[in-house]
């Protein structure tokens, strides 16, 4: 049994019932609806060019250039620092080195001094046995 269109100001019959809005309408509506589709496909199809063209016209090489420049001037301020760091490390070692060889030989120093110390005092209690014998 034909029902009739379920557009409240319509009295067609039904022709079927709409994908999009899953009434049943009439062939008038139906068409009507359609119709509208299609223009907002149109402009959907109109924007999604405009997008297009909007990126054909970006060129990748400058976008990649300039990344690339970005990551090169981080990567030498990197380099910088840690030739920075390097130096700072290799002159605190170097110090390290000369202070312990330093300290080293003032030992040895005083070592050598108390040896000739008890040396010349060795000396001085053996004169002193030769003269009184």
């Amino acid at each position: 049994m034909p029902t009739t269109c379920a557009i409240e100001t319509c009295q067609r019959k039904s022709a079927g019932l709409c994908d999009c809005c899953h009434k049943n309408v009439c062939s008038v509506y139906f068409n009507e609806h359609v119709n509208s589709i299609n223009s907002q496909v149109h402009i959907l199809v109109d924007e999604l060019n405009a997008d297009n063209d909007q990126l054909s016209k970006i060129n990748m090489n400058d976008i990649i250039g300039s990344c690339r420049q970005k990551l090169d001037k981080w990567r030498d301020e990197c380099n910088i620092i840690i030739d920075r760091f390097y130096e700072e490390k290799c002159q605190e070692a170097e110090q390290r080195c000369v202070d312990r060889f330093n300290k080293g030989k003032t030992e040895i120093e005083q070592m050598k001094s108390k040896a000739t110390e008890l040396i010349k005092e060795q000396e001085a209690i053996h004169e002193d046995q030769l003269n009184l014998s």
